[in-house]
């Protein structure tokens, strides 16, 4: 019996897993399903929900479309999607630079944090000081969210600001292209489809010859010593349980966890006990951690257990969520018994690695431009809290508890570093001269 394995994504990168399968495996069948762009995204789910109990597993060819269906229909087999990483990124600055001779230092690009990026550089032996990406934000659970990263990446370039875009959503590389906007796509390999194939694959044979297997993770986070110190406002202490709350998510479906949220603090995992070692590489991994410490101003406390019901796997969870809280927590103890415990399990990068508390492309705002790393970080919290960009001086000192002359001279400090640039003139009364309204580009 062939092994069925749905495909989705754009319809190019599809086709071209299609053709890996005919030429790398055998007895396995593919679903073809197209997601071109968020306007598709129902109609894929609506040719997904037709084939999804005849299938075996499911790939996505790219992070994007994986976020957009998984919220919206429960996936009951073996999911994997292909991501990019920092290696591609460093392919697809190689290609900017032999195709069109661009600067590399001066990249418009999405899908990356800046974190990654600056990594990316360094390994090229390039220091932080020498380039200034802009970030173009992918929020895939916005409406036209393709069409906006199409204009970000426009305004960017025509700006001054980049000499490049890099994206790693087709439709806007086409786009970009068609308006002679040098681009570069940036991709997996074909060698990283075959792997996640193979993942799926092993996850699946796995899952039959353990399927009474249980395993059960307890997770609670936890505000570090020092979250008051950085956490002024409500607002970033929402953003951050937020991108928690969806790393959690992510890990359930990679593990193929059914996910309970007990609060925005606890939250409970249960899964097939082979599918969790894989994802873990047998606990040698556990990104989440790393992931959660070095990106916000929390910890997380992880126990894992295992029982012969879910009452019992549950129990020893719990115990070994406490045990890793005790500790200080930014660990994980797997429980097989009350008398059986394994840990702690803390990544080597956790504690090498210095956290995000502040995201480090604002530190390197700050530091190019003389600010304190708290006006940037207001402004930052600001550009989110009201969803827009452009302001007036006026509106910009209202907005962060400054007079309207301190907010001038912020905004010249920012425009002078290419962090802020006027789009207009805006006339508040009939005598004087026009405000000017700036947009924050960062």
């Amino acid at each position: 019996m062939n092994f069925k394995l749905a495909v989705i994504g754009h319809a190019s990168s599809v086709e071209e897993i299609e053709e890996i399968v005919k030429h790398k495996f055998t007895n396995m069948d593919v679903f073809k399903i197209e997601c071109n762009d968020d306007e598709d995204v129902e109609h894929a789910v609506a040719e997904l929900k037709k084939i999804i109990n005849q299938c075996n597993g499911i790939l996505y060819t790219r992070k994007e479309p994986y976020k957009l269906l998984s919220s919206r229909i429960e996936h009951n087999v073996t999911v994997r999607y292909a991501d990019i990483d920092t290696s591609t990124f460093i392919h697809s600055l190689l290609r900017a630079s032999f195709h069109f001779g661009a600067d590399i230092t001066r990249v418009s690009v999405d899908t990356l944090d800046y974190a990654s990026i600056i990594r990316a550089y360094h390994s090229l032996g390039i220091p932080t000081e020498s380039v200034s990406p802009q970030i173009v934000p992918i929020d895939t659970n916005s409406s036209h969210f393709v069409q906006r990263a199409q204009e970000e990446h426009i305004k960017n370039v025509q700006s001054g600001l980049s000499d490049v875009c890099t994206t790693n959503i087709r439709q806007v590389s086409e786009y970009l292209t068609e308006k002679n906007i040098p681009c570069v796509l940036i991709a997996p390999s074909a060698e990283t489809y075959i792997y996640e194939i193979r993942r799926i694959l092993l996850s699946h044979k796995l899952r039959k010859l353990n399927e009474n297997n249980i395993a059960c993770v307890s997770i609670s986070v936890s505000p570090r010593d020092n979250f008051y110190v950085f956490h002024h406002t409500v607002l970033q202490e929402v953003l951050d349980l937020n991108k928690i709350a969806e790393t959690i998510a992510i890990f359930a479906q990679k593990i193929d966890g059914a996910l309970i949220t007990l609060s925005n603090m606890e939250y409970i995992l249960m899964c097939n006990s082979s599918n969790l070692e894989i994802t873990t590489e047998n606990f040698a991994r556990l990104d989440i951690l790393t992931s959660v410490y070095t990106n916000t101003a929390h910890v997380l406390s992880i126990g894992i257990g295992y029982g012969d019901t879910a009452k019992i796997a549950k129990a020893n969870a719990v115990v070994g969520m406490h045990q890793a809280k005790m500790e200080g927590g930014n660990r994980a103890y797997v429980v097989y018994s009350p008398d059986d415990m394994f840990g702690p399990i803390e990544p080597n990068e956790t504690n090498n690695r210095k956290p995000n508390i502040f995201d480090s492309q604002l530190e390197q705002i700050a530091e190019t431009s003389g600010l304190s790393v708290n006006t940037v970080f207001k402004i930052d919290c600001l550009v989110k809290q009201k969803n827009k960009r452009n302001f007036t001086s006026i509106e910009l000192a209202k907005e962060i508890g400054v007079s309207v002359r301190t907010a001038n001279r912020i905004i010249v400090k920012l425009e002078q570093c290419g962090y802020i640039v006027e789009v207009g003139r805006h006339v508040i009364s009939e005598r004087g001269r026009p405000t000017r309204v700036v947009k924050v580009v960062f």
